[in-house]
C-alpha cells in the first residue's frame, strides 16, 4: 500500500500554508515574477496575486518582496523569510511522509479501512460522501467534467471549473470524495427508464425512512461500504409511499457534486 500526505501550515488562525501556496512560491522564487510564476503553475495571476497578497498580509513578516526594492516593475522575489518557509515546509513533509510509509509497511490496510479512513478525515455538513475513482477528466474552456467510479461499479459525473480541476490536481486514476448535500438528491421509484438531462442516476435499497412533520430523510445502500441520503418532503414521501426495502433511483445534477481530495 502506498500513502501520501497532505501538510498544512497555520500563519494565523484562520490562515493556512497549503502545498498549491509552496508551489507557488517555488515558481516565483524560479521565474521572479508573479505573472510567470502563475503561469508556471497553471493558474490566473488574479488568483496567484490574491493568495500571495493574502500570506504577505498574515505573515510576521513579507514572504514576496521587489526584485530592486521599491522600483516599479522590478518584478518579485522570495524574502529570506519566504525562503524559510518553503525549506520548513519540505523539511516537515518529507518527515510526515517517512513516517507514514513506516506505519504501512507495518500494518495490513485493506480496501474498506481506506475507505473509513477517507470519510473519517472530513468534517462537512454535506451528508453524501461518496469514495470514487476518476476514470475520465474531459475539460472545456471553462469546465471541466470529472467523471469517476464507485466500489459498486457505478459512475457519476460532477462539473468543476478548469481552475478547480488543476487545484486538485486531478488526473485518472486519482482517489477522490464527491460530496453533495442531501437536499440536492431526486429520488425516482419505479424500474422505467428515466429519460432525464444528467447521467447521474444511482440506484439502491432504502435501509431507513425518517418521515417528519414537513420532511422527509431517506437513506440508501448502494454497496456495502456506501450509503447516500436524500431529503424530500413528506407528501413526495407518502405519494411514492418509501419504505424500507424499497428499490430506488437517486438522481443528482453534476454541478451539484462538489470534489474532495
Amino acid at each position: 500500500m502506498k500513502a501520501d500526505v497532505n501538510l498544512e501550515l497555520f500563519l494565523s488562525e484562520d490562515t493556512q500554508v497549503l502545498a498549491k501556496h509552496i508551489q507557488l512560491l517555488k515558481a516565483v522564487k524560479k521565474t521572479k515574477s508573479i505573472t510567470k510564476a502563475a503561469d508556471f503553475v497553471g493558474i490566473s495571476y488574479k488568483n496567484a496575486w490574491d493568495s500571495l497578497d493574502t500570506l504577505n498580509n498574515k505573515s510576521h513578516k513579507p514572504l514576496i518582496v521587489r526584485a530592486d526594492g521599491n522600483k516599479k516593475n522590478s518584478g518579485s522575489e522570495l524574502s529570506e523569510y519566504g525562503e524559510k518557509m518553503i525549506e520548513i515546509y519540505d523539511a516537515i513533509l518529507e518527515a510526515q511522509k517517512d513516517f507514514l510509509q513506516r506505519i504501512c509497511e507495518k500494518v495490513d490496510f485493506n480496501d474498506v479501512d481506506i475507505v473509513n479512513l477517507q470519510r473519517m478525515s472530513m468534517n462537512l455538513s454535506a451528508r453524501n460522501q461518496l469514495c470514487c475513482e476518476i476514470t475520465h477528466i474531459n475539460s472545456g474552456a471553462v469546465n471541466t467534467e470529472v467523471i469517476a467510479r464507485l466500489s459498486n461499479g457505478s459512475t457519476l459525473s460532477a462539473t468543476i471549473t478548469v481552475e478547480s480541476e488543476k487545484n486538485l490536481a486531478l488526473k485518472v486514476g486519482k482517489k477522490v470524495v464527491f460530496i453533495f448535500k442531501a437536499p440536492a438528491v431526486i429520488l425516482v421509484k419505479g424500474d422505467e427508464k428515466l429519460n432525464l438531462s444528467t447521467q447521474n442516476q444511482l440506484k439502491g435499497k432504502v435501509i431507513e425512512a425518517k418521515i417528519g412533520v414537513v420532511s422527509a430523510e431517506i437513506t440508501m445502500k448502494l454497496s456495502d461500504e456506501q450509503t447516500l441520503t436524500a431529503i424530500i418532503t413528506k407528501d413526495s414521501a407518502m405519494d411514492m409511499q418509501i419504505g424500507v426495502g424499497d428499490e430506488l433511483t437517486a438522481v443528482v445534477k453534476s454541478s451539484q457534486i462538489i470534489i474532495g481530495v
